[in-house]
């Protein structure tokens, strides 16, 4: 091969590599894009606000340029506690179920009446707005019986003892099934060059990826790690119990206070591990006591996609360990239990939408039903 065509096949190559690292750059700044159109939706659109079905939080802020303002924040919070299950619970009450009921049979009743005609016909097709007003009542809040998120509607319960008669495995059970819904499983597929051969972790990812499948983690997130520790000092607090947090040395304890991770270029999953302390835990260090608890996040090793759990068959029991010493007494039980219930008051916005729909269409008919009275009324008075 002569030199010049050498050359030209070198500068092909090196132009080719140039356009590889040229695509491989836009490529980024694309989805670099994306992502903060993405973060600028959610934290502006009034849409992202009432589709996030997980609790506010104030922990991870995203950029300045993208932040709310003082206004933005007032209407955000607003419509999320005007469109949450706690707001909508407050108008099923058991004298409005009776009084719809009551204003139902009492238009039925008047509709059978055989010979209206004339006037009395008008009256009882104004009757037939109030039936119409007290069934769609009754259907919102049948509709809420239903859909409305166990853990959460037990809580606002008005009858007395509903939530405190409950035994302790069932209230732990639906704490578990809370739990469920904030552990998850992401798979990563990294770039071979990202790639750290001196780390067991980054040649591990090298091999599934060489023909065994997809890389992935499955475990709690930053997110919900730093949700997970606000309920549970929250717990310690209205308890009085005191919880540690494990350090690298098994003897390196420190009070626990909440506290928010951040995740680098790759998933940062855990799973939690509660320790009840007892009497030969507790030797040569006299600020602790028997009974108190320790805290420790386990980071969650690499694994094959296909082979992990999914949300739907995971066991939350085996990714918290000990948490059952939160629910060893019945006011324990309740007290966590309470607490996490009010993570699901932004859960399911579909239903929340029908169920607000349904008790619109109820104020509506009875608004009808009114003004139409007024309308047959107001010309006999005058």
């Amino acid at each position: 091969m002569s030199e010049p065509e050498s050359g030209n096949i070198e500068d092909r190559e090196r132009s080719k590599e140039l356009f590889q690292t040229a695509e491989q750059y836009f490529a980024m700044v694309r989805a670099h894009r994306r992502r903060k159109r993405a973060a600028s939706f959610r934290e502006r659109n009034p849409l992202a606000w009432y589709l996030d079905e997980f609790p506010a939080q104030d922990m991870y802020k995203n950029l300045l340029a993208n932040q709310r303002s003082t206004q933005q924040e007032v209407r955000y919070h607003w419509l999320r506690q005007r469109t949450g299950w706690i707001f909508w619970s407050q108008l099923k009450t058991t004298t409005a179920v009776r009084f719809a009921a009551f204003g139902g049979l009492v238009s039925a009743f008047y509709q059978a009446v055989p010979g209206l005609h004339g006037e009395a016909s008008d009256a009882a097709t104004t009757f037939g707005w109030l039936l119409l007003a007290g069934l769609t009542y009754l259907v919102a809040v049948f509709w809420y019986e239903i859909w409305c998120p166990l853990l959460l509607k037990q809580t606002l319960s008005s009858k007395p003892g509903l939530l405190e008669n409950q035994p302790s495995a069932w209230l732990r059970t639906l704490v578990e099934d809370e739990l469920r819904r904030w552990w998850s499983k992401r798979e990563w597929w990294p770039h071979p060059d990202l790639l750290n051969e001196q780390t067991s972790e980054d040649r591990t990812a090298k091999a599934i990826m060489s023909g065994y499948g997809v890389p992935a983690f499955a475990g709690f997130d930053s997110y919900a790690c730093a949700h997970i520790e606000r309920a549970l000092f929250e717990y310690c607090t209205l308890r009085k119990v005191t919880i540690w947090r494990k350090g690298d040395h098994p003897s390196d304890l420190r009070e626990f206070t909440p506290t928010y991770g951040y995740e680098g270029n790759r998933p940062l999953m855990h799973r939690l591990t509660i320790h009840l302390l007892n009497e030969y835990d507790i030797q040569g260090n006299p600020q602790l006591k028997v009974g108190d608890l320790v805290l420790n996040w386990h980071r969650c090793p690499l694994g094959i996609s296909s082979h992990l759990p999914n949300r739907r068959s995971v066991n939350i029991r085996n990714e918290t360990e000990g948490l059952d010493h939160l629910f060893s007494d019945h006011t324990g039980a309740l007290t966590f239990a309470q607490t996490i219930a009010f993570w699901q008051n932004t859960m399911h916005p579909i239903r929340r939408l029908i169920l607000m729909g349904l008790y619109f269409m109820s104020g509506a008919f009875f608004i009808t039903f009114v003004v139409l009275q007024l309308q047959i009324l107001l010309p006999k008075m005058f």
